[in-house]
């Protein structure tokens, strides 16, 4: 290729420009449940995203080169673990015996949210229910119209009132 500055590539010319680099980092952590193939497709995504995350066009090989080893290494770890966890089981059979785990949450968290209402007054209840829900404090505060030390105040009542049912229950 001509000198042409690495700003006007497309993705398709990136791709073939950096290539080899691709796929001698892929061969480099290839192995032990990790794809020679996967991790080349992982080596040319990651080489995308460093191309959009590179502000300095000028220092553009330099980027790459320092970054996509650590891209593909990480690929190449999830692969492996992947490998090691799937279960080669008869999936038909299987169904009839095993438990959903969703399931078993969704009925622990529904046993909690009982637990809560009966303990609590509705105020309380509202609160501790939004607080499970993944509210912040500061949100808690604005949907209820009070300070975040009010919403801290509270909840650490609440704390206080439920340590006992549930450190009992253990």
């Amino acid at each position: 290729m001509k000198n042409i500055p690495e700003a006007t590539f497309t993705n398709e010319e990136l791709i073939v420009k950096y290539e080899p680099l691709v796929k001698a980092t892929a061969r480099r952590y290839a192995g032990r449940g990790a794809e020679y193939e996967d991790l080349v497709q992982e080596g040319y995504l990651a080489l995308l995203i460093l191309n959009e995350k590179c502000t300095d066009k000028e220092w553009l090989t330099a980027f790459i080169a320092r970054r996509l080893p650590g891209y593909v290494r990480t690929a190449a770890q999830r692969l492996r673990g992947l490998r090691r966890l799937i279960n080669f089981a008869d999936f038909d059979t299987a169904a009839d015996c095993v438990i959903d785990p969703s399931e078993i949450e969704r009925r622990l968290l529904f046993e909690i949210l009982e637990i809560l209402r009966r303990k609590l007054r509705p105020g309380e209840f509202i609160l501790a229910r939004d607080a499970m829900d993944g509210w912040t404090q500061s949100d808690l505060a604005g949907k209820h119209n009070i300070t975040q030390q009010a919403v801290c105040a509270r909840l650490k009542k609440i704390r206080a009132k439920l340590e006992p049912v549930f450190i009992d229950r253990r």
